[in-house]
Order: C-alpha cells, then structure tokens, then sequence
C-alpha cells in the first residue's frame, strides 16, 4: 500500500468516524417554558391569602392544516377554560371563557401572543383589545432571566417575564416566573393597595427524588 493511499483511507475513517458520532449523539430538546400535554397539571397556592387553584391540560384538537389547539382548565372553585396553540415562534391564546357564567367569555382574532416560544431574554411585545370581562386592555411585556426561583414545589432556574397592564379601571404590573419544561413556578401582581401571588406547589409530571 503506497503512502498516500494509507493517507487517503485514514482521512477516509476519520472522517466516517466523525459522522457516526454526530449521528449517534442525541439533540438536545429544545426549551419549552409553557409544556401543553394533555393529563398534565399543576397545583399553586395562593400568596399570602389562604386557598390556590390548578391548571390541566384538558383535551387537545389537531387539525391538518393548523396548529394543534389545547384546552386548559384553571380550577379555583370556578373554572376558567382556555385555548392555546404554539406557532411561529409564540405561545397563543385564542379564547377564555367562564363555562358557568354566561357571557363571561373572550375569543381573539388573530389570536393573542401570550409568551414567545421559546422565552429569551430581551424579548418585548405588546397586545390590546377586551378580556372575557369585555374591558378594553393594553398589555406590555419583557422577557429577562435566568434566575434562581424557590417554591414549594422545588428550586427552579426561571425566566421572568415583567407585564405592565392597562385597563380603563385599573393599571398594575404582573411578574411571572417560567421554568424550561415546568412551566409557571410563580407569579405576582403589584396594583397598588392591591397585591397578591402564586407559587407552585406541585405538578403531575415530576421526576420521583432519587
């Protein structure tokens, strides 16, 4: 075997070699701070008042040609139900409705950008138009983060997102805490005289303690 046929049959393997590798190593998921699977949920509490609520990812209704619609159920003694979809780079909401208060309802079209997907910080965005209360709103939000989170539920490295919030009643700025694969760890919204929070306490899918 001549030298430059050695040469040419190592060069040959090493890069085959490369290629099996990049082959066989695995691709990292990509971040998903708002996960939407049927069956599961999460359990917050309320801070500091008494009580909480839970989120479920009810049903979910594909269609060929468009995005995956799924219901969300939030359940505080009343229920909330609401429709998202990811697509082009968001989170987004097309509808939110009390089923047991007639009229208490909101359908969005186009549909509301609620969180880019994924959250990066430095992200802005702004929305308007009426909640399920009929109320004009201008909503303002960005993205900064990571940082560390601790709730009941575990220590989280979250993103934040900042939202301040304007309405013909009243104005406040909501703060918001995403975990990659978790979702909402926790929340908190500043109106003034008025302020209250959510933590996480539990969630359906979490990993056993090893």
């Amino acid at each position: 075997m001549t030298k430059s046929l050695l040469i040419s049959l190592v060069a040959f393997v090493t890069v085959q070699s490369a290629i099996l590798g990049l082959a066989a190593k695995p691709k990292k998921a990509a971040p998903d701070f708002f996960p939407l699977r049927v069956g599961d949920s999460w359990t917050y509490r309320n801070v500091p008042e008494e009580g909480g609520y839970t989120l479920k990812v009810v049903s979910e209704d594909a269609k060929p040609d468009a995005p995956t619609r799924y219901l969300v159920e939030m359940n505080s003694g009343v229920k909330v139900l609401t429709t998202f979809s990811k697509a082009g780079g968001w989170v987004l909401m097309h509808s939110e409705r009390y089923p047991e208060h007639e009229g208490l309802e909101a359908t969005y079209e186009p549909p509301r950008q609620h969180l880019p997907d994924p959250l990066v910080a430095g992200a802005k965005w702004e929305s308007k138009g009426k909640d399920y209360t009929q109320v004009e709103r201008h909503e303002s939000s960005v993205v900064s983060g990571p940082e560390q989170v601790t709730v009941p539920a575990g220590k989280f490295r979250a993103m934040k997102v900042v939202t301040q919030i304007a309405s013909d009643t009243a104005k406040m700025t909501r703060t918001c805490w995403y975990a990659d694969g978790v979702g909402l760890v926790k929340s908190f919204t500043d109106g003034g005289q008025i302020k209250y929070g959510q933590e996480l306490t539990d969630y359906s899918f979490k990993k056993p303690a090893k």
